[in-house]
């Protein structure tokens, strides 16, 4: 559940440019923002947290339609209840490591790409979800980005451009 998290926020902050995030709801086949009207930014600690909804959102609304030959249950990823969701994955974000990383100047956050990413992407069908996952709109991949060069020092991944800190040696791979 742990690697299902980490990957999660590895796409919620554009670290990795796999799998951006999204926005949306209930595997409806559309979605909107979740950013307040006329919003033109929002701080880095929110905007996980809206992903977070989004996310979870979206899984619970998916729910009976999760795939059974995956290894794992739903709930083992996605928690009981769409709370618990939020709350394991904002655990495993750790929004305050993050903010730290942007004090430190080793993350850049772009608050303006957030509100894009969060009211610019939708969601297709619930088997689309759980093949293909989420299909993140490109500023997503922009919101929360590592500026340290592989051989940096780094405290969490968020730090590295490319992703990846080996947080024994303190240094981005």
């Amino acid at each position: 559940m742990l690697l299902l998290l980490a990957a999660c926020v590895a796409d919620v902050s554009g670290v990795h440019q796999t799998d951006p995030p999204v926005t949306g709801g209930s595997g409806s086949g559309s979605g909107s923002g979740s950013g307040e009207a006329g919003d033109t930014t929002t701080t880095p600690t929110g905007y996980l947290k809206q992903i977070a909804t989004i996310y979870c959102m979206e899984s619970f609304g998916c729910r009976t339609e999760f795939p059974t030959d995956l290894g794992y249950t739903f709930e083992a990823a996605w928690g009981n209840t769409p709370d618990e969701c939020q709350q394991l994955l904002l655990d495993a974000w750790n929004p305050p490591a993050i903010e730290t990383e942007i004090a430190k100047g080793r993350v850049t956050y772009d608050g303006a790409a957030g509100i894009a990413c969060l009211s610019g992407v939708t969601f297709g069908s619930c088997a689309d979800y759980w093949t293909n996952g989420i299909q993140w709109a490109d500023a997503c991949y922009h919101v929360i980005v590592g500026s340290v060069p592989a051989g940096g020092s780094c405290d969490t991944l968020y730090a590295c451009q490319s992703g990846s800190c080996d947080t024994t040696a303190h240094q981005c791979l």
